[in-house]
């Protein structure tokens, strides 16, 4: 397999991923309406078991079976709708995720083997730290890291998935040399875990030895997968320019 056939397939694996993390998030947000209209209809029966109540102290004897019939149907509705708000908003339960250690040193092998884009990574934590994101999405995590610098080092010239000719002859500085437009340059990812407010967090940094700029298409399934597991994705200053992309997971602890 050729370097470009290997990238073709790195993104196609990545967008299939990321139509999964689509539906999950369409789901989610049914799942969310749910749940807000189900506590209305709550409220609302509430009201009605509290009428019943009033009704049953004003009324004569001989309506007792009516409301008797009224609060009964309140109550299996109110039980109903009280399972239903379980299923839409379960009890969430945290449990560690992937040891980031092995899933992305992994997945950087993986980006390495399928481009001509350098990757150096710096882990900077204990190999069997996790955070909520299992083995996969961390994986995904990196390829769309990775996928996002090659695409924006490309300037958009290239269509997407193709990489430009390794035989270009650019020079270092990144000016285009030959028909190849330049060879493609390196990011570094640093791994490193952090305490905020008492938390520990796990930050994985995408820094660049130039700065990059493009749509970044491919960091939306990056900041989905942050936000789906408890962090999020933000951009921090350089030093010595450019900005660095932060993307923060709280850690998990096993035991």
């Amino acid at each position: 397999m050729t370097k470009t056939d290997g990238r073709l397939a790195l993104v196609e694996r990545q967008r299939r991923f990321e139509w999964q993390v689509a539906r999950e998030i369409q789901t989610q947000a049914a799942a969310r309406f749910v749940a807000g209209k189900t506590h209305d209809l709550l409220n609302l029966i509430q009201i009605v078991q509290l009428a019943s109540l009033e009704l049953e102290r004003r009324c004569t004897a001989d309506a007792g079976e009516f409301i008797a019939d009224l609060r009964k149907a309140a109550d299996d509705a109110r039980h109903q709708l009280a399972e239903l708000m379980a299923v839409a908003r379960p009890e969430e339960i945290i449990v560690p995720g992937a040891p980031v250690g092995a899933a992305v040193t992994a997945a950087v092998e993986t980006v390495r083997a399928a481009s001509t884009i350098e990757v150096d990574l710096h882990l900077a934590i204990d190999p069997e730290v996790a955070t909520r994101c299992s083995g996969e999405e961390l994986t995904h995590v990196i390829y769309g890291l990775t996928l996002d610098a090659a695409t924006t080092e490309d300037g958009g010239g290239a269509p997407r998935g193709i990489e430009r000719s390794e035989t270009g002859g650019g020079d270092p500085d990144g000016s285009a040399g030959g028909a190849g437009g330049g060879a493609p340059r390196g990011i570094e990812l640093f791994i490193r875990e952090r305490m905020i407010d008492g938390r520990p967090w796990l930050e994985i940094v995408r820094g660049a030895r130039v700065e990059l700029a493009g749509e970044h298409f491919d960091l939306q399934a990056v900041e989905a997968i942050a936000v789906k597991n408890g962090g999020e994705l933000g951009h921090s200053e350089r030093r010595g320019g450019g900005t660095e992309l932060v993307v923060a997971l709280p850690v998990v602890r096993v035991g």
